[in-house]
């Protein structure tokens, strides 16, 4: 048996209460600066009275519930209570279009979608067009209190009744975009999100002492990792509602601040404010982040700011780092890291092979899945079957390693551009302009960006006789693809580059 047991989130949020008891657990600062907190004790009643409203509705252990939610008071709480109760949350990504959010929906088939007002009407609109569409309850903000989600769907109080269950019942699916063209739901179970929690709370050396702020998305890994961690280790973690340049010195300030997540993006428009006398004001000891970027930002950050970078590594799929540089250690930049204690993570050869140091390859990961690593693709056994090819976890992604162990990212072998902490899939992207009538053909590659780190640029080949410019190109997007993944640069041209099997030669794009 390993760390996590055969525990779950029920355990763990008993554990805490009564270890932590009144102890601020989560706070939540939305962007009009309205604070909302829950203590150890406070977070539990929470999920359990979510989980209540949520039997009361009828949802049963297994079921899946589509969750489309921002950064609220209520999405921790809710999260839990929907494990709580035996579900499986689906975390939906708010900047979905329509026909994003539709195939989500069809996919993971749900019982019931629970969504935040601004949302509403964009989830009703594709519950309509659906032969089996889940019931649509709008969870409001101010709706946690003592009768939680209970009151807000059955309109009184009621009962928990804590469903059998065990470490390796699925609890979550995330969609990830990856080398195809629709997004793989990447099923995680108790023991995934325990493990996250365990080995996030030992790799950051975390203490009841700690503070620690995100303000990334709760449907995305990174956040859900920090609310896990702390959760573990009874740290307070601090949720921004979204990120703002100009009040993130403030909250780090207020907030009392020790460990916080940044990327690229963060620290160049960090760099990019005004220099104030409480630029060190703060009492962060380290910020992780997992972008890139140069040795001249790093120090300009570092000599400006007195908070240290660490670098790192993860995925969905493993929940989430794979390296890290050691929080006691010095950098190694542009190392992302060593392999976390809980990980053999190995560089291999097309043949599955381990290269010596110093080779390029592909990166992978041993582990257990369903424990240390996803248990696979939620309705696609293919895709599940291809990732763990050879006894692997294979991250798509190419690095190496140096004699001492250390990391280093070479590139992306599936086609992720990676913008302002979003993944998008190129291939999705070129899915979506293959739909336009005039487009014959389209190349869809990332290109450098000095504040997002890349930039979707696509390359397009008209059909003849056909007319189209930027614009129009860009506003078909947009009403097909999250803002995040609409072309910014758009590129006409007579062909595109092949080589002799037919296939796009993308680099040439990028260096013509």
């Amino acid at each position: 048996m390993d760390a996590a047991g055969n525990r779950t989130i029920t355990d763990l949020l008993d554990e805490q209460a009564l270890c932590h008891g009144h102890k601020i657990a989560i706070v939540h600062e939305y962007q009009n600066g309205d604070i909302s907190q829950l203590s150890f004790i406070q977070l539990r009643d929470a999920a359990r009275s979510y989980a209540a409203g949520l039997q009361a509705r009828g949802v049963m252990p297994g079921d899946r519930v589509f969750v489309f939610m921002g950064n609220t008071a209520e999405y921790v709480p809710l999260w839990m209570g929907l494990m709580l109760a035996g579900a499986v949350i689906v975390a939906g990504n708010i900047h979905l279009t329509a026909p994003e959010a539709a195939y989500q929906l069809e996919h993971c088939q749900p019982a019931l979608a629970l969504v935040e007002p601004a949302h509403e009407a964009l989830i009703r609109e594709v519950c309509a067009g659906m032969e089996q569409a889940p019931d649509i309850v709008p969870v409001a903000r101010g709706s946690l209190g003592p009768e939680g989600l209970g009151g807000a769907l059955t309109g009184a109080s009621a009962d928990y009744h804590a469903p059998r269950q065990c470490g390796d019942d699925l609890a979550q699916i995330l969609y990830t975009s990856g080398t195809s063209a629709r997004p793989k739901g990447v099923m995680l179970t108790q023991a995934n999100l325990l493990w996250c929690g365990l080995a996030g709370a030992a790799n950051s050396g975390l203490s009841r002492a700690d503070r620690v702020f995100n303000n990334k998305p709760l449907f995305h890994a990174n956040c859900q990792e920090t609310v896990l961690s702390c959760l573990t280790a009874g740290a307070t973690v601090v949720i921004g509602e979204r990120y703002s340049a100009t009040r993130y010195l403030r909250q780090l300030i207020e907030h009392r601040i020790t460990i916080c997540s940044l990327s690229g993006m963060l620290c160049r428009t960090l760099l990019n404010q005004p220099p104030t006398p409480f630029d060190t004001a703060h009492q962060v000891r380290y910020a992780g982040y997992a972008i890139n970027i140069s040795e001249a930002e790093i120090a300009a950050f570092i000599e400006r700011f007195r908070i240290p970078l660490r670098n790192g590594y993860g995925q969905s799929e493993t929940m989430l780092y794979i390296t890290l540089q050691p929080h006691a250690s010095p950098s190694a930049y542009p190392s992302i890291g060593r392999a976390t204690p809980d990980r053999e993570v190995f560089v291999v050869d097309d043949d599955n092979q381990p290269l010596a140091a110093g080779a390029v390859g592909e990166i992978v990961v041993r582990g257990r899945p369903g424990r240390t690593l996803t248990l696979g693709y939620y309705r696609d056994p293919a895709a599940t079957q291809a990732v763990f090819e050879g006894g692997w976890l294979h991250t798509g992604d190419l690095g190496y390693q140096d004699a001492k162990g250390n990391f280093f990212f070479f590139g992306r072998k599936k086609e992720v551009i990676k913008r302002a902490g979003e993944n998008i899939s190129a291939a999705e992207v070129e899915e979506a302009l293959m739909g336009h009538p005039a487009v014959r053909d389209v190349a869809v590659v990332g290109i450098p960006d000095p504040v997002r780190d890349q930039s979707v640029k696509a390359f397009i080949v008209l059909h003849a006789g056909q007319q189209a410019d930027t614009d129009a190109i860009k506003a078909y997007c947009a009403q097909r693809l999250a803002y995040f993944k609409v072309p910014e640069h758009v590129q006409f041209m007579a062909e595109l580059p092949r080589n002799a099997s037919g296939k796009v030669q993308k680099r040439a794009l990028l260096d013509a």
